[in-house]
């Protein structure tokens, strides 16, 4: 706001006080071509400190409040949306009759939320301010819902909240709207826990938010509240919440080849082709499936996945028999029948050999599908996933996915879950690093911190480079005694000593590079633990990484149930899935 005055002729102004001028800025007088003249009959001319301009009476009071931007109910996974939760940080979910937080570490969540990705981190009113997190496709347009939290009594007065881009090309319409239309709907309260409330109102509906470019740095949009007084123009704005729109120039190197694979019996009709067919169907098939991923889940972290399932104009399928898992069960070659070092993890693929309820192992049934594929088809020199179809029965998994190498590319889902879209954006997410929002248990059904879980990475090394040791120093002694015994020979021909040293010497370096992996991979895994390691109580959040159900006293069946609709990651979930994918997929 500015003022300028024209006065044709001399300007005289005269006050029977003091007359004192305060600007914001620089004060500058100026007189062009005649003298400028600072008269101070008596004391003279001084020169002293600035002040502080006294403070002019207003008819402003602008209220304290914050505003939160929310997703609109309709909200089925369209795009990456995130914010800290009241569930997470409060007591109001019912956790076996007792309310609790779902959060396990409250510390380290409020951080990621406050200050991770965040820039110009806000504190309005001295409240901890937690950011909402939005993650848009190239030219993706979305609606969302403003919340206003209510630190003390509102009423529609003539405050304005004001939107503020970091970037011409993150367009959010309209740029302003009034106070009162987003409380016009009615106050509401919500019961954080003993006598904690937090009163709000909800807007439905109130902005759209474009990506019209990429983003090549996390961009930011402020949140302002402006009240101006109407009689002396002097207005009052406050920062009072802000969303991070996060960088998505690297969207092109997120999209993925993913090769769809019909693993079945082809002597056993109860788990052959045509189940895979009518289960799959379901879900729209392989074009519904691809909408589900790109539109509605794994696009959250901008992932975009083509689905393949034909080679050469052939489909792409395993067809096995039941004598293909009785020779893998015993560790024997499936194509051979002798004894194979490669089927020796796959001992025990089977833990039900009946045929009307043939079962097995999720796990060993990956290494098998592995196994089979890549002597059909090569595919393991691909940059890409492998997703096996499979109508078999497991004893508790609906699907499998290994996240350890972090180049490993295979899942399965089994035949209990082959009509269940979110089990497909779960298995992926496996690959792509993720792992599941809850902790662990060990053998006694007590939940493992992500600490000791490391220990016991850091004790398997352990204990595998001991075995090593113990083998090689075995090797040493197999190669001294065979030696001894043969030494006539080796008196005789001396020069064929390194010719029979030789295989000892490289049953050694097997153990090495066995070691070398060993531990690789193991250190990969912590790694996956510090980078997942934020973690909720099981089956209480609609996280795609979280299960619906939890079995408390671990006697094999789930005795709660929790959200059953699983549809969105978290932020920090993003960001693996990213990296990984960039990394080994792509």
């Amino acid at each position: 706001m500015g003022k300028e005055s024209f006065i044709g002729g001399d300007y005289i102004e005269t006050t029977g006080g003091a007359s004192k001028t305060y600007a914001g800025k620089n004060i500058e007088n100026s007189s062009f071509g005649n003298q400028f003249t600072q008269n101070g009959l008596g004391s003279g001319v001084s020169y002293a400190t600035n002040e502080e301009p006294p403070i002019i009476s207003t008819n402003i009071v602008l209220k304290k409040f914050l505003i939160h931007f929310r997703r609109n109910t309709t909200y089925n996974g369209e795009f990456g949306f995130d914010w800290i939760r009241d569930e997470y940080i409060y007591p109001i979910t019912n956790v076996g009759g007792t309310n609790k937080e779902l959060s396990l570490d409250l510390t380290k969540l409020k951080i990621e939320y406050k200050t991770t990705d965040v820039s110009n981190v806000i504190s309005p009113y001295g409240k901890d301010y937690y950011c909402s997190f939005l993650n848009l496709m190239l030219n993706q347009e979305v609606t969302l819902d403003i919340e206003v939290e209510e630190l003390e009594t509102l009423s529609s007065d003539a405050t304005e909240i004001l939107f503020e881009s970091s970037n011409s090309d993150l367009v959010i319409t309209p740029t302003n709207i009034a106070l009162s239309t987003l409380i016009a709907g009615g106050k509401q309260s919500k019961n954080l826990g003993g006598t904690v409330t937090r009163d709000y109102y909800l807007a439905n509906n109130q902005v759209k938010v474009k990506c019209n470019r990429a983003f090549t740095v996390n961009e930011q949009i402020k949140i302002f509240a402006k009240l101006k007084d109407p009689s002396s123009g002097i207005e009052d704005k406050k920062e009072v919440g802000k969303m991070m729109v996060m960088k998505n120039s690297d969207q092109p190197k997120y999209t993925i080849n993913v090769y769809v694979i019909k693993a079945f019996l082809s002597d056993n009709a109860t788990f052959g082709e045509s189940v895979i067919d009518a289960e799959f169907s379901k879900i729209g098939g392989l074009t519904g499936l691809a909408k589900y991923l790109n539109e509605n889940s794994l696009n959250q972290g901008l992932i975009q996945v083509n689905l393949i399932d034909t080679r050469d104009s052939k489909q792409l399928k395993i067809e096995l028999s039941t004598n293909t898992f009785n020779l893998a069960n015993r560790g024997l070659n499936t194509r051979t029948g002798r004894a194979d070092e490669d089927y020796e993890s796959m001992k025990g693929i089977i833990t039900n050999p009946s045929p009307a309820n043939f079962e097995v192992d999720s796990g060993k049934s990956v290494n098998l599908f592995n196994k089979q594929l890549n002597m059909l088809y090569g595919l393991d020199r691909e940059k890409c996933i492998l997703l096996y179809l499979c109508p078999l029965k497991t004893k508790d998994a609906g699907g499998s996915a290994y996240t350890i190498p972090l180049n490993n590319k295979h899942c399965i889902i089994f035949g209990t879950n082959l009509d269940h879209l979110q089990s497909y954006s779960h298995e992926i997410a496996h690959t792509l690093g993720l792992e599941h929002t809850f902790l662990s248990k060990d053998s006694t059904c007590n939940l493992i911190s992500l600490a000791d879980e490391k220990s016991n990475i850091d004790n398997e090394i352990t204990s595998f480079t001991t075995q090593v040791n113990t083998a090689k120093a075995s090797i040493d002694n197999q190669w001294q005694a065979y030696r001894v015994a043969n030494s006539t020979f080796f008196n005789a021909n001396p020069g064929r000593v390194n010719e029979y040293r030789q295989p000892y010497i490289d049953a050694k370096s097997k153990l090495d590079r066995q070691l070398r992996d060993y531990v690789k991979d193991k250190n990969d895994e912590k790694g996956l633990i510090d980078k997942n390691n934020i973690r909720f109580l099981r089956a209480y959040t609609e996280n795609i990484m979280d299960y619906w159900g939890d079995d408390t006293n671990c006697d094999g069946t789930n005795d709660i149930t929790g959200v059953i609709d699983k549809k969105s990651f978290n932020k920090f979930q993003w960001k693996i899935i990213q990296e990984e994918t960039k990394a080994y997929y792509h």
